[in-house]
C-alpha cells in the first residue's frame, strides 16, 4: 500500500510488545487495522496486530497470546520483534508452557503479500555447534545435524530483503587461541520457492579497515551486538563502543561472505573496558534517504554518568557523521562529519522550552535526515515521564515535543504495563518501513477510521 494511500512511509516502532490476550482488550481494526495470525510448533495460535502513526508518534505492536499454550501475562511475554527490512518483519516466540522450556520458533510477517494474514513460520535450525580444534581457525569436520533444535540468539540475528526472498541470519565473534585472527560464526537461512528453506553454517574471517590491524583484533575479542541493521546489501552487526561487522549478502549467494569491520567515529581511543557512559543509551545509527545512507548521532554527556541526571551546569554535544562508502568495504571507506551541536545551543535557541535534561535515543528521520528524534527521560522517580522530542539540526530548534509516557500517573491506564517496563529497562525506538508496502485491497475498508481521524489527530506542537 502506498503512503497516499493512508499509512505512513516508515514509523517509529515501540519495541516494547503490548500483550492483550482477552478479545475484548486486544484493539480492534480501527486502532491496529495491520493484523495477522500464527500457529506454533506446539500448536498454541496466537495474534498480532499493528498500529501506525505517523513519526515522530510512535507505532505499536500487540499480541494476542491465550493460555494454555503460553505462560501468563504476569510471567512473561515470549514474543518479541527480532529485526525488520523493507516489508518485512522477523518475530520471535521463545519460552512457553513449563512443559516446553527451551522451544524457539521465528515468524516472518510480509506485508507485500496479498494474502499475509498468516505469518510464516521459519524451520527450526538443526546446525551443530561448531567449536575451534585448529589455531588457523579452520572448521572441524561437518558433525551430523542435531537432534534438537539449535537456540539462536535473537539479539544477534537480522533479515536481509533479496528481491522477492529474504535472508535470515545470526553472526557470533569467534577466535582461535593464538589469536591472530578473529572469525564470524554465521548460522544462515535462505528463503527459496522452489525447494524447503534449510539453515547452513558460514565461518568468515573478520578483516579490518583500519591501522593497526592488531589494536582492532584485541578489541574484537570483546565485541557485543547491540543492533543488526540492513544497509545496502549488508547486514550490519554494530557494537556501539566499537563500529560495525558488514556482511556482504550478496557474496553469500556464491561463496562465503566476507566480513569487514570499521570503528565508529568517536574522540575517545578504543579501551578493552567499557567507558563511563554507556554507549547504548546515547549512540544510534539510521539508514535513511530510503536505504543509500547511513548515519550515525552521537550524544557525548559532558559530566560523564552512565545513565541518569545531568549534574547541574554540564551538558552534552551532539555529533552526526555519514558513512562514505567509496568503492565499498575497503581502506577508502570514512565517516564525514555532518555537523556538532551542543546542549548550549539547543536551550539558547528554544530558551525555556526545552528542559535541561540529557538527550538519549538518536535516530534520525527516514525522509527529512536533518531531523532527530530523541527520547527524554524524567529520571528521580521510580516510574519516570518520558518526552519524544524532535530536533531540526539545520537550525537547532525544537521541531515537536510530546509526553510518551505518563509516570505515575499513568499506571492506572491502559499502557501501564509499557510504564512498568520501560522505566526500568528503556530501549530505543525501531525505524520501520513496512507500512508503506501493505496491499491497500486489504485494508482500505479497515483503514476508514484511520483516515478519518489522521486528519485531525497528532497535530504536531510547534514550541
Amino acid at each position: 500500500m502506498s503512503a497516499a494511500a493512508g499509512f505512513p512511509n516508515w514509523v517509529l516502532l515501540e519495541p516494547f510488545v503490548f500483550r492483550r490476550d482477552d478479545e475484548s482488550s486486544f484493539p480492534d481494526e480501527s486502532k491496529a487495522p495491520i493484523r495477522a495470525s500464527g500457529i506454533t510448533s506446539w500448536g498454541a495460535r496466537f495474534s498480532i496486530a499493528f498500529s501506525v502513526a505517523d513519526p515522530p508518534h510512535i507505532s505499536h505492536l500487540y499480541a494476542r497470546l491465550p493460555q494454555p499454550g503460553f505462560l501468563g501475562p504476569d510471567e512473561m511475554t515470549p514474543l518479541a520483534i527480532v529485526a525488520t527490512h523493507r516489508h518485512l518483519v522477523l518475530l520471535g516466540v521463545d519460552t512457553l508452557t513449563p512443559q516446553l522450556l527451551g522451544c524457539q520458533n521465528f515468524f516472518i510477517y510480509d506485508a507485500n503479500e496479498d494474502h499475509s494474514s498468516l505469518l510464516q513460520m521459519l524451520p527450526p535450525c538443526t546446525e551443530s555447534n561448531v567449536v575451534y580444534t585448529r589455531d588457523d581457525g579452520s572448521v572441524p569436520p561437518s558433525s551430523t545435524p542435531r537432534s534438537t533444535p539449535r537456540l539462536l540468539d535473537s539479539g544477534s540475528m537480522g533479515i536481509w530483503c533479496r528481491g522477492e526472498g529474504f535472508m535470515v541470519a545470526e553472526l557470533s565473534r569467534c577466535q582461535p587461541s593464538d589469536c591472530s585472527k578473529v572469525f564470524a560464526d554465521i548460522y544462515l537461512l535462505r528463503s527459496s520457492s522452489s525447494s524447503e528453506s534449510k539453515w547452513a553454517f558460514l565461518r568468515a574471517e573478520i578483516l579490518s579497515t583500519n591501522k593497526p590491524y592488531d589494536e582492532d583484533l584485541w578489541q574484537l575479542c570483546f565485541w557485543q551486538t547491540e543492533t543488526v541493521i540492513p544497509f545496502k546489501n549488508w547486514l550490519c552487526w554494530m557494537d556501539y563502543h566499537q563500529g560495525i561487522l558488514f556482511c556482504d549478502m550478496m557474496e553469500v549467494e556464491v561463496a562465503t561472505p566476507t566480513v569487514s569491520f570499521l570503528r565508529f567515529p568517536l574522540d575517545e581511543s578504543p579501551t578493552i573496558t567499557r567507558t563511563a557512559t554507556s554507549s547504548f543509551f546515547y549512540r544510534g545509527a539510521s539508514v535513511v534517504d530510503h536505504g543509500r545512507a547511513l548515519k550515525f548521532v552521537n550524544v557525548t554527556r559532558h559530566d560523564g554518568i552512565p545513565f541518569g541526571a545531568l549534574k547541574p551546569g554540564t551538558g552534552f554535544t551532539i555529533t552526526c557523521n555519514t558513512l562514505i562508502l567509496g568503492d565499498g568495504i575497503s581502506s577508502s571507506m570514512k565517516w564525514e562529519k555532518d555537523y556538532t551541536v551542543t546542549s548550549k545551543e539547543l536551550w539558547d535557541t528554544n530558551k525555556d522550552r526545552l528542559p535541561h535534561g540529557i538527550l538519549m535515543f538518536p535516530r534520525v528521520d527516514i525522509d527529512r535526515p536533518y531531523v532527530v528524534h530523541f527520547l527524554l527521560i524524567e529520571f528521580g522517580y521510580a516510574k519516570k515521564k518520558m518526552w519524544v522530542v524532535s530536533i531540526d539540526m539545520n537550525t537547532r530548534t525544537v521541531e515537536s515535543f510530546f509526553k510518551y509516557i505518563d509516570g505515575w500517573d499513568g499506571l492506572q491506564g491502559d499502557d501501564a504495563d509499557l510504564i512498568m517496563d520501560k522505566s526500568m529497562s528503556p530501549m530505543p525506538f525501531l525505524p520501520c518501513e513496512f507500512p508503506r508496502f501493505c496491499n491497500l485491497s486489504r485494508y482500505v475498508i479497515l483503514l476508514l477510521p484511520y483516515l478519518l481521524l489522521n486528519r485531525f489527530r497528532f497535530c504536531r506542537f510547534h514550541i
